[in-house]
């Protein structure tokens, strides 16, 4: 499984409502536009597929930014904590 922090910049309410809910089915909410996903190869498929068909490719944008352990274990916050993570997610140490 890799790691994978996805943002993303959706300009319509309601496709926002969409894929905001499509990346909870697959990671960890760690910012209103920010997910920690952690994926197998087949996962990270179905992620980039469904949020592909929810898009406007002329108005959005989604990013996948690859994480190596060593980057999702040197994580640091400040502020208000994470939510906690559930068995699919990446254990971030803070």
């Amino acid at each position: 499984m890799d790691s994978y922090a996805v943002f993303y910049d959706i300009a319509d309410p309601k496709r926002l409502r969409k894929v905001a809910s499509c990346c909870e089915d697959f990671g960890l909410r760690i910012q209103y536009s920010v997910f920690l996903c952690r994926l197998s190869a087949t996962e990270f498929a179905k992620l980039r597929s469904r949020l592909y068909a929810l898009i406007s490719l002329d108005a959005d944008q989604v990013i996948f930014m690859p994480l190596c352990s060593r980057c999702v274990n040197s994580m640091e916050s400040i502020g208000r904590p994470s939510p906690p993570p559930d068995a699919r997610d990446v254990v971030i140490v803070v």
